[in-house]
Protein backbone atom coordinates (compact mmCIF):
# COMPACT_ATOMS: atom_id res chain seq x y z
CA UNK A 1 0.00 0.00 0.00
CA UNK A 2 2.92 2.23 -0.32
CA UNK A 3 1.76 3.15 -3.42
CA UNK A 4 -0.07 5.90 -4.16
CA UNK A 5 -3.32 5.54 -6.02
CA UNK A 6 -3.87 8.64 -8.30
CA UNK A 7 -7.48 9.58 -9.01
CA UNK A 8 -8.37 10.98 -12.14
CA UNK A 9 -8.99 14.90 -11.41
CA UNK A 10 -12.67 15.80 -12.49
CA UNK A 11 -13.13 19.05 -13.37
CA UNK A 12 -17.01 19.67 -11.68
CA UNK A 13 -18.56 23.03 -12.87
CA UNK A 14 -18.60 25.95 -10.56
CA UNK A 15 -21.98 27.73 -9.49
CA UNK A 16 -20.91 30.56 -10.91
CA UNK A 17 -22.01 31.42 -14.57
CA UNK A 18 -19.91 31.94 -17.19
CA UNK A 19 -18.36 35.50 -17.91
CA UNK A 20 -19.82 36.07 -21.97
CA UNK A 21 -23.32 34.18 -20.36
CA UNK A 22 -23.09 36.95 -17.47
CA UNK A 23 -22.31 39.72 -20.11
CA UNK A 24 -25.32 38.55 -22.39
CA UNK A 25 -27.27 38.64 -19.66
CA UNK A 26 -26.86 42.30 -18.95
CA UNK A 27 -26.69 43.73 -22.60
CA UNK A 28 -30.53 41.91 -22.53
CA UNK A 29 -31.48 43.70 -19.68
CA UNK A 30 -30.06 47.00 -20.49
CA UNK A 31 -32.11 46.27 -23.88
CA UNK A 32 -35.13 45.57 -21.66
CA UNK A 33 -34.63 48.81 -19.77
CA UNK A 34 -33.81 51.01 -22.94
CA UNK A 35 -37.24 49.86 -24.92
CA UNK A 36 -39.34 50.36 -21.48
CA UNK A 37 -37.75 54.35 -22.10
CA UNK A 38 -38.24 54.22 -25.12
CA UNK A 39 -42.13 52.96 -24.34
CA UNK A 40 -42.45 55.44 -22.01
CA UNK A 41 -41.58 58.52 -24.07
CA UNK A 42 -43.54 57.77 -27.23
CA UNK A 43 -46.71 57.10 -24.76
CA UNK A 44 -45.86 60.17 -22.58
CA UNK A 45 -45.26 62.36 -26.39
CA UNK A 46 -48.95 61.00 -27.84
CA UNK A 47 -50.24 61.70 -24.84
CA UNK A 48 -49.30 65.39 -24.81
CA UNK A 49 -50.04 65.67 -28.41
CA UNK A 50 -53.52 64.20 -27.57
CA UNK A 51 -53.51 67.28 -24.83
CA UNK A 52 -52.82 69.50 -27.66
CA UNK A 53 -55.50 68.25 -30.25
CA UNK A 54 -58.09 68.35 -27.58
CA UNK A 55 -56.88 72.68 -26.98
CA UNK A 56 -56.69 72.71 -30.34
CA UNK A 57 -60.53 71.59 -30.80
CA UNK A 58 -61.49 73.69 -27.38
CA UNK A 59 -60.04 76.85 -29.10
CA UNK A 60 -61.58 75.83 -32.57
CA UNK A 61 -65.36 75.23 -30.53
CA UNK A 62 -64.74 78.32 -28.74
CA UNK A 63 -64.48 80.71 -31.98
CA UNK A 64 -67.11 78.64 -33.45
CA UNK A 65 -69.18 79.63 -30.47
CA UNK A 66 -68.21 83.30 -31.00
CA UNK A 67 -68.64 83.06 -34.75
CA UNK A 68 -72.19 81.90 -33.92
CA UNK A 69 -73.02 84.56 -30.96
CA UNK A 70 -72.05 86.99 -33.54
CA UNK A 71 -74.33 85.88 -36.25
CA UNK A 72 -76.41 85.28 -33.85
CA UNK A 73 -76.49 89.16 -32.45
CA UNK A 74 -75.77 90.51 -36.31
CA UNK A 75 -79.77 88.54 -37.22
CA UNK A 76 -81.04 89.98 -33.99
CA UNK A 77 -79.98 93.16 -34.86
CA UNK A 78 -81.74 92.94 -38.54
CA UNK A 79 -84.65 91.73 -37.23
CA UNK A 80 -85.06 94.70 -34.47
CA UNK A 81 -84.51 97.24 -37.41
CA UNK A 82 -86.57 95.18 -39.69
CA UNK A 83 -89.06 95.68 -37.04
CA UNK A 84 -88.19 99.53 -36.32
CA UNK A 85 -88.46 99.60 -39.94
CA UNK A 86 -91.66 98.03 -40.43
CA UNK A 87 -93.24 100.03 -37.37
CA UNK A 88 -92.11 103.58 -38.84
CA UNK A 89 -93.94 102.41 -42.06
CA UNK A 90 -97.67 101.48 -40.01
CA UNK A 91 -96.94 104.97 -38.76
CA UNK A 92 -96.02 106.40 -41.52
CA UNK A 93 -98.71 104.84 -43.12
CA UNK A 94 -100.86 106.29 -40.40
CA UNK A 95 -100.40 110.09 -41.01
CA UNK A 96 -100.57 109.60 -44.42
CA UNK A 97 -104.28 108.02 -43.99
CA UNK A 98 -104.77 111.20 -41.32
CA UNK A 99 -103.79 113.63 -43.71
CA UNK A 100 -106.17 111.84 -46.15
CA UNK A 101 -108.83 111.85 -43.84
CA UNK A 102 -108.00 115.41 -42.98
CA UNK A 103 -107.85 116.33 -46.31
CA UNK A 104 -110.89 114.45 -46.93
CA UNK A 105 -112.99 116.12 -44.16
CA UNK A 106 -111.48 119.72 -45.70
CA UNK A 107 -112.85 118.92 -49.00
CA UNK A 108 -116.09 117.76 -47.92
CA UNK A 109 -115.98 121.64 -45.83
CA UNK A 110 -115.32 123.31 -49.18
CA UNK A 111 -117.83 121.55 -50.85
CA UNK A 112 -120.28 122.28 -48.62
CA UNK A 113 -119.39 126.30 -48.66
CA UNK A 114 -119.53 126.13 -52.52
CA UNK A 115 -123.01 124.92 -52.67
CA UNK A 116 -124.50 126.69 -55.19
CA UNK A 117 -126.82 129.02 -53.41
CA UNK A 118 -130.66 129.78 -54.98
CA UNK A 119 -129.02 133.03 -56.94
CA UNK A 120 -126.64 130.30 -59.01
CA UNK A 121 -129.98 129.01 -59.58
CA UNK A 122 -131.67 132.05 -60.55
CA UNK A 123 -129.00 133.09 -62.85
CA UNK A 124 -129.65 129.56 -65.14
CA UNK A 125 -133.17 130.84 -65.71
CA UNK A 126 -131.79 134.19 -66.88
CA UNK A 127 -129.68 132.66 -69.85
CA UNK A 128 -133.20 130.39 -70.59
CA UNK A 129 -135.52 133.23 -70.70
CA UNK A 130 -132.92 135.64 -72.93
CA UNK A 131 -134.26 133.28 -75.95
CA UNK A 132 -131.16 130.71 -75.81
CA UNK A 133 -132.93 128.24 -76.13
CA UNK A 134 -134.05 124.95 -74.18
CA UNK A 135 -131.23 122.91 -75.37
CA UNK A 136 -128.68 125.44 -75.49
CA UNK A 137 -129.17 126.97 -71.97
CA UNK A 138 -128.82 124.00 -70.27
CA UNK A 139 -125.67 122.61 -72.04
CA UNK A 140 -124.23 126.25 -71.19
CA UNK A 141 -125.27 125.92 -67.53
CA UNK A 142 -123.94 122.59 -67.33
CA UNK A 143 -120.91 123.66 -68.76
CA UNK A 144 -120.87 126.41 -65.98
CA UNK A 145 -121.19 124.16 -63.34
CA UNK A 146 -118.39 121.62 -64.25
CA UNK A 147 -115.95 124.34 -64.57
CA UNK A 148 -117.11 125.68 -61.00
CA UNK A 149 -116.79 122.33 -59.29
CA UNK A 150 -113.21 121.60 -61.00
CA UNK A 151 -111.80 124.31 -61.02
CA UNK A 152 -112.00 125.63 -57.17
CA UNK A 153 -111.68 122.86 -55.40
CA UNK A 154 -108.79 121.20 -57.45
CA UNK A 155 -106.85 124.23 -55.99
CA UNK A 156 -107.93 124.07 -52.81
CA UNK A 157 -107.21 120.31 -52.35
CA UNK A 158 -103.94 120.94 -53.10
CA UNK A 159 -103.51 123.91 -50.88
CA UNK A 160 -105.04 121.88 -47.87
CA UNK A 161 -102.70 119.00 -49.01
CA UNK A 162 -99.50 121.14 -49.15
CA UNK A 163 -100.47 122.70 -46.12
CA UNK A 164 -100.94 118.74 -44.24
CA UNK A 165 -97.43 117.87 -45.50
CA UNK A 166 -95.46 120.68 -44.44
CA UNK A 167 -97.13 120.12 -41.14
CA UNK A 168 -95.06 116.59 -41.40
CA UNK A 169 -92.19 118.02 -42.09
Amino acid sequence: MSEKVVVPRFEIPSETTHPVIKIVAVIGVALLGTTAILGIAIMHRRSEQAAAVAQRDAIIAAHVAEQKAAEEKVKAEAAAALAAKAAAKKAEDAKVAAAKAAAAAEKVKLAEADKPSGKHHHHHGKALAKGKGKGAGTAVASKAGDDKKTGPKSTRDNAAIDKLLASFK
